[in-house]
């Protein structure tokens, strides 16, 4: 992949008293990053597995931008950005959050056309053994996100590496490896995960994952999400 495309991923879960300040202070977060120049898009996510468990994902243009986007103590950071992340300090009853930039490795583009409708998408996270990284990152790429697409339901697929970066010293959480799947529908997605109507290829490849994949893998995250807000903009400047 020639231009490898930067994505951030934050994400946090809100305990229900404090959950409507959240989802307002949201409501204009992500429009005021996109103020910024660097940031490109921006959506918005509500997890179906796990309850007031939200995921924002943000396009940035390039490396460059890191200084002005997110290097919190530096003397480039953009004065929207520095606002922002004072604010989200603020923020009361969050729990388990998460804040990574990722650099895309394989897969479909973003929004290109991943991310561009508004179909619900399972987010998978792990660490990986480091003996093992090299082939279990084959294997990844190679058996398991194919056998995935061939199951009904999964429509296309990408891949991201977290992002070693000057900038990013004091912001990246982990984990290392980020996958994301677009599905067909929220009807279908009894089929891919571990239910009685689960797909038998689903359950296939649950099953590798589980002999192979799962054995070198730590930190591991999986889960569907809904749609709830996109924000972006068709130049940046």
């Amino acid at each position: 992949m020639p231009d490898k495309q930067l994505l951030l991923m934050v994400q946090a879960t809100c305990a229900s008293e404090h959950l409507d300040a959240f989802t307002t202070w949201y409501n204009s977060h992500l429009p005021n990053l996109l103020r910024i120049p660097g940031y490109l898009w921006a959506q918005r996510y509500m997890g179906l597995d796990e309850e007031n468990r939200y995921t924002a994902l943000y396009g940035i243009r390039s490396q460059d931008d890191l200084s002005n986007l997110l290097h919190w103590d530096g003397p480039n950071l953009h004065s929207i950005a520095a606002s922002e992340f004072a604010n989200w300090q603020k923020l009361k009853g969050m729990t388990k959050g998460v804040g990574n930039v990722y650099e895309q490795i394989s897969g479909s583009p973003l929004r290109n056309p991943l991310l561009l409708s508004d179909r619900p998408i399972s987010i998978v996270t792990a660490d990986v053994d480091p003996e093992h990284e090299e082939e279990w990152d084959r294997w990844y790429t190679e058996s398991h996100v194919p056998n995935l697409l061939r199951i009904p339901g999964y429509v296309i697929a990408a891949r991201f590496r977290l992002l070693e970066h000057p900038a990013l010293a004091a912001f990246n959480t982990g984990p290392k490896y980020l996958a994301l799947y677009e599905c067909e529908s929220e009807e279908i997605l009894d089929t891919l995960r571990l239910t009685e109507d689960m797909h038998p290829e689903a359950r296939a490849e649950l099953q590798r994952w589980q002999d192979y994949g799962a054995v070198h893998a730590t930190n591991f995250g999986w889960g569907f999400h809904r749609l709830i807000s996109k924000h972006f903009k068709w130049r940046d400047s």
